[in-house]
């Protein structure tokens, strides 16, 4: 029987006690076996403590200070990981049933496997489902020609071996692109494989931060400039995208401009059912 890798999952908080309680449940409600759970919190002074407490069994570690933002918190988390395979959800979001079973299974099942994303999932403040669409099709070259959204951070997940290769940290110096800027960074070392699973969703709440889409675009559309530079790969297709100015392309725009760029998107996984018999079997220890 194939083991399930040990997952670490962090949650980076601050002030966020209307949300934390139902996030954290969402976690431990998959009763995934092999569970590495770290709290980033950056000195909440709302209820979120009191809440952590109540469920401090069932965390690896549990940080509470001051911190300077997300990537800050979420390098604090991730240099106390311990999990072959990692990602992190935010704690105003959640995790879907059984996302985490699909997640170490197929990391489990297939060794290629360095990176995946889910369906792109989202919910209301009361924990409603308003969409689910196929996950994000994305490759480096759609990167590079500013076709980046969105693929969802909450449904994301990757090898150690790969966050090693990428340098093991965040950009501390970026507010709000830090995600999207760690993708530009596995897409130099491997294929993020889309899954037609739901594994995470994002909340649509008043006052987040992802409100502020034209800062998380010029970060990020600095970041494309920064990576550009280091491309070394001299094919048609990306000399034509670098002779272009960096931009944000929506899908139509970025396939209109470089015609070939679907031809190097990877495959999706969308038979989920023909790994299932192995999925369970690991998963239940069958």
């Amino acid at each position: 029987m194939t083991d399930l890798p040990m997952i670490s999952v962090v949650i980076p908080n601050l002030n966020c006690a209307d949300f934390l309680e139902r996030t954290i449940k969402s976690v431990l409600e998959q009763e995934y076996p092999n569970l590495d759970l770290i709290l980033a919190d950056g000195g909440s002074t709302d209820s979120s403590m009191d809440i952590v407490a109540r469920y401090r069994d069932a965390f690896s570690h549990v940080i509470s200070e001051p911190d300077t933002g997300q990537a800050n918190a979420l390098n604090k988390g991730f240099a106390l990981s311990r999990g072959e395979v990692m990602g992190w959800i935010n704690s105003d979001d959640k995790l879907m049933p059984g996302g985490l079973s699909v997640v170490g299974s197929l990391f489990a099942l297939n060794k290629d496997i360095e990176w995946l994303t889910g369906r792109m999932t989202c919910i209301d403040e009361q924990d409603n489902l308003l969409s689910i669409r196929r996950p994000k099709v994305v490759s480096r070259a759609r990167f590079l020609a500013g076709d980046y959204q969105w693929v969802q951070q909450e449904s994301t997940y990757w090898r150690r071996s790969l966050w090693e290769c990428a340098g093991a940290k965040f950009d501390e110096s970026l507010k709000l692109a830090v995600d999207g800027e760690l993708w530009l960074r596995f897409s130099r070392h491997a294929e993020l494989l889309p899954v037609h699973a739901q594994i995470g969703a994002f909340r649509f709440r008043e006052g987040q931060r992802s409100e502020a889409m034209e800062e998380y675009n010029a970060e990020m559309l600095e970041a494309i400039r920064c990576e550009r530079r280091l491309e070394s790969n001299a094919d048609e297709l990306m000399r034509s995208i670098l002779d272009m100015p960096v931009a944000l392309r929506n899908r139509s725009e970025a396939e209109g401009s470089f015609p070939d760029l679907s031809a190097v998107d990877p495959q999706p996984l969308k038979r989920l059912d023909m790994w299932m018999h192995g999925v369970m079997r690991i998963f239940h220890g069958i």
